[in-house]
């Protein structure tokens, strides 16, 4: 397998480059990599050939930089993965210090074979109130597969009476196996009052297997609507506390008479 990556120096002088395989691993739900040691079950890191393996970059040169990939006819069947970095030579810095700065790609790779497909639903986390939208939701799967997936999603909102009101889908993203990925999303605009349900529809695999949930929200726009609540219960507190006021005059202006005492 052939393919390539590009590299642009944006400093002012020329780059001494040095490209190597290396192994990365999650390092939290957002899906971050971080570079580790040797992963022996899921590396590809002895897979990957630099066609440049050292280089000068020039400045502000942009530049395209080919590797092959070499997959072994006995690999694991399922998901590898590693990341081809480019290695820029030590700088000097203040203090006697060496600065040394790395970028690169993350490499996927899937082999065919006996694999399991399995992603689980972790959490769909929605706020219990919110003032108005959009309403940030929260979702996390789990991979307890062989094969990293990237699940669709799509999201339904329906206000009290089963009305849809807004509609959103899931950024796609790869989840890893052992892995749980976090994925954000904002949803819905305009004026919301009152209870809400929100539903998720995702799937994932080959076979298009899915996965669902909802939740429930309250939307109660106390802030920018909460004045026009307050004014109207004064009104009407207004109105009860001087009801006899207004009986007597309603009285007077649709007889012309005065209102009798008990009124």
């Amino acid at each position: 397998v052939e393919s390539s990556f590009k590299l642009w120096n944006g400093t002012d002088s020329d780059l001494a480059i040095h490209l190597e395989a290396v192994d990365v691993a999650p390092q939290d739900e957002e899906g971050h990599a971080a570079v580790e040691g040797e992963n022996a079950a899921n590396s590809l890191k002895t897979w990957v050939t630099p066609e440049y393996p050292d280089l000068n970059v020039a400045a502000r040169q942009e530049i395209t930089l080919p590797f092959s990939m070499d997959v072994p006819v006995n690999a694991d069947p399922g998901s590898h993965w590693g990341a081809l970095v480019a290695i820029t030579a030590p700088v000097a810095g203040g203090g006697g210090a060496a600065v040394q700065v790395r970028t690169g790609v993350i490499l996927l790779v899937r082999v065919l074979g006996d694999v399991k497909e399995q992603l689980t639903l972790d959490s769909f986390t929605v706020p219990r109130f919110a003032e108005a939208p959009p309403i940030a939701l929260e979702v996390r799967f789990r991979n307890e597969g062989t094969v990293h997936e990237a699940p669709v999603g799509a999201i339904e909102v329906r206000n009290m009476f089963g009305a849809l009101v807004a509609t959103g889908t899931l950024p796609v993203r790869n989840v890893l196996p052992g892995d749980v990925r976090k994925i954000t999303v904002s949803v819905g605009d305009g004026f919301w009052f009152g209870r809400y349900t929100v539903l998720l529809h995702a799937k994932y695999g080959d076979a298009g297997q899915e996965l669902s949930a909802q939740q429930k929200i309250w939307v109660l726009p106390w802030r920018t609507q909460g004045w026009k609540v307050l004014l109207g219960i004064g009104v009407l507190a207004f109105v009860i506390w001087k009801r006899r006021n207004f009986g007597r005059a309603w009285y007077f202006l649709r007889t012309g008479l005065p209102p009798p005492q008990d009124l």
